[in-house]
């Protein structure tokens, strides 16, 4: 029996393997591992408040790239009207994940299908595939291993947070109490500045919490909205050889120019538009020196453009702002003080070398997931970097694979029958942390997968 493994149940696991279950041959195995969260929700889909809102109008959020209207046509058969351009609760997106997988399931009786909650920790080779061992040691078998884990929880941006007990600091503000127990009046302090951080104080704000907020980051920059009609841009037509070369201040100046040229109803998001199906070609282009300017100079103006905020998220934050409730300030975190009823936290403004000292009762990580391997709890991605077992990106973005997917071995060799889909290939691609992208990756490597297990003529 031919079969196949993947580990991880967020988007591109659960995508995949409905992806799988459309393509393989009758007789096939799929099996399913994750380590515990809901099957098709990840760290994006795992919330369940209301007001945590998908980043993008629902009309681009199907999981299949060929079915576009997929998403809006689910919502609206299971009575929640939704227009294209809606900004729908994130938990709805994992609730359509969920339900397409399990109607996939039900379609394909001939496909021996398993979904089981395990934790691998390490992966062996023998000569017919991979052996996988969970954290109680257990041991199971596959031909095929697709490694389809997403991003890390978020690093401490400071050594003395690490010391810090929950609730005073939040490693992690996806978890259900995060805000519980905070008094109304209570200042707070928030690290990163990112979309993260929207849904924390869009959290706050709805929890009553009347507070002062000093928001932190290095740039100080807050992401920028979706427009409020947001649907599939105005096609912006790009010469051949926009964006040529491979000198990151000659692109910026070329945006630049394509932005002053731009004529309504197009506005500087359909620059972003004509740029995201090149990007991966952009960014393979760059010599590693570039990269690196990229990532110290470059990456948070990108970020705030190409990863746009829902309207009302951004609103919340204008009206707190406008109250004088939210302060976003552009500087570095210095140290934290344990100081009994409150922490001192110690920072530096941008540009300044004076330290200042602010009293707050909770701090908040909201720098963002990490693509580290070394961030990797389950040990997996260590336990396979100590076997010389894949290539890490120099630059801390995730790991280096073939074009069919197959994860490329210490020595950068690709590796027979093991695999990976997922966020962590914004080493090679840069452009492949949101919805469609992966699910472009998800169905190539379905295909690749299919191709391998097809019955022989």
């Amino acid at each position: 029996m031919r079969d196949v493994t993947i580990i991880g149940g967020g988007f591109s696991g659960t995508a995949l393997a409905a992806h799988l279950l459309e393509q393989l041959p009758g007789g096939a195995r799929l099996r399913l591992l994750n380590a515990g969260a809901p099957l098709a929700r990840g760290l994006a889909y795992g919330t369940q408040s209301p007001l945590h809102l998908l980043n993008v109008p629902a009309a681009r959020m199907a999981w299949h790239p060929e079915r576009p209207t997929d998403f809006v046509d689910w919502l609206r058969a299971q009575g929640r009207p939704a227009a294209e351009k809606s900004f729908v609760p994130r938990s709805w997106y994992g609730e359509y994940l969920g339900a397409r997988l399990q109607e996939a399931v039900r379609r394909r009786p001939d496909v021996a299908w398993e979904h089981q909650v395990a934790r691998i920790t390490r992966l062996a080779p023998h000569a017919g595939g991979w052996t996988l061992f969970d954290a109680q040691g257990a041991r199971a078998e596959s031909q095929d291993v697709v490694l389809a884990l997403g991003h890390f929880a978020p690093a401490d941006p400071h050594p003395d947070l690490a010391a810090l007990a929950s609730p005073r600091y939040v490693r992690d503000p996806w978890e259900p109490d995060a805000c519980a127990g905070l008094d109304r009046d209570a200042p707070v302090a928030i690290i990163g500045a990112g979309l993260t951080m929207l849904d924390l104080l869009v959290s706050l704000d709805h929890a009553g919490h009347r507070g002062p907020v000093l928001c932190l980051s290095r740039r100080g920059i807050a992401p920028l909205p979706h427009r409020d009609n947001e649907l599939q841009p105005p096609a912006y037509d790009t010469p051949d050889d926009w964006l040529s070369g491979s000198d990151v201040r000659a692109w910026v100046r070329a945006l630049r120019d394509a932005a002053r040229q731009l004529q309504a109803p197009q506005d500087w998001r359909d620059l972003w538009v004509a740029m995201r199906a090149r990007t991966p070609a952009l960014w393979q282009r760059l010599p590693l020196p570039e990269r690196r300017r990229f990532l110290r100079h470059l990456q948070v103006y990108w970020d705030v453009h190409r990863h746009r905020a829902a309207p009302s998220a951004m609103a919340t934050v204008q009206r707190l702002q406008a109250e004088g409730r939210l302060r976003l300030q552009a500087g570095r975190l210095q140290g934290v003080q344990d100081a009994g009823a409150e922490l001192a936290l110690q920072w530096k403004p941008r540009g300044q070398d004076a330290l200042q000292t602010l009293a707050v009762r909770r701090i908040f990580n909201c720098t963002g997931p990490s693509s580290r391997l070394s961030q990797d709890r389950s040990g997996l991605f260590p336990a396979l970097a100590a076997d010389g077992r894949l290539l890490p990106c120099p630059l801390g973005l995730g790991l280096l694979t073939d074009a069919d997917y197959h994860l490329l071995d210490a020595q950068g060799r690709p590796q027979r029958g093991l695999r990976y889909v997922g966020p962590l290939l914004r080493a090679q691609h840069w452009e492949a942390t949101a919805v469609p992208e992966l699910r472009q990756h998800a169905l190539h490597l379905a295909r690749a997968l299919a191709r391998g297990h097809a019955p022989a003529d």
